[in-house]
């Protein structure tokens, strides 16, 4: 005999479920059972997995999923206050143009955010490999002559050509993807990499 076990379910739950369990062959008592069966994992299936290694599971995406947040979140709060503390004022008659132009960079870095959201490409990614591979280059040169090479932005691997949509030879709209740090002048006409 099995054991008889009360329950309470939503007004919406318990509706879905009469409607169910008019299918034929189908019982309420059934269908709760093979629910929790597949929630709580089967002990004879071995597909299922157990709650606790579903938590497990969970719990690392959570953590993953935190450490990608506060990564984004150290991110942005250092670019605002780099951007905050190199930004000048602009006068009265230069503000409408700058907003102009400011309004065309959002509209491309929106592109480009959408453009790597849909393909799955991460900049952040693209560019600890590309650090890796100069790195490497940079010690290899180290230890096969002596000396480091000198940086050049020619040297630079091109990681993103494959998403590059659109590329034009002007870029009033800041770096378009494929860019490079040479079209960002610096103060005082130093670089910024």
């Amino acid at each position: 005999m099995k054991p008889r076990i009360g329950v309470y379910l939503s007004e919406q739950m318990a509706a879905r479920l009469t409607a169910a369990a008019k299918r034929p062959g189908a019982s309420k008592s059934a269908l709760v059972e093979a629910a929790l069966a597949q929630f709580l994992g089967a002990d004879d299936d071995t597909d299922n997995l157990s709650v606790d290694h579903r938590l497990t599971l969970i719990g690392r995406q959570l953590e993953q999923l935190d450490r990608d947040l506060r990564i984004v979140n150290e991110t942005v709060t250092l670019q605002a206050r780099y951007h905050l503390a190199v930004t000048p004022q602009l006068p009265a008659a230069a503000l409408r143009t700058a907003c102009m132009l400011g309004a065309e960079r959002f509209d491309e870095f929106a592109a480009q955010v959408g453009r790597r959201v849909h393909l799955g490409t991460s900049l952040m990614q693209e560019t600890i490999d590309r650090i890796r591979t100069t790195k490497r280059d940079t010690q290899a040169s180290v230890v096969g002559e002596g000396m480091p090479a000198p940086y050049s932005p020619a040297q630079e691997p091109d990681v993103h050509a494959s998403s590059q949509i659109g590329s034009d030879a002007h870029n009033p709209a800041a770096v378009r993807e494929g860019g490079s740090l040479i079209n960002f002048p610096g103060k005082a006409g130093i670089p910024l990499h």
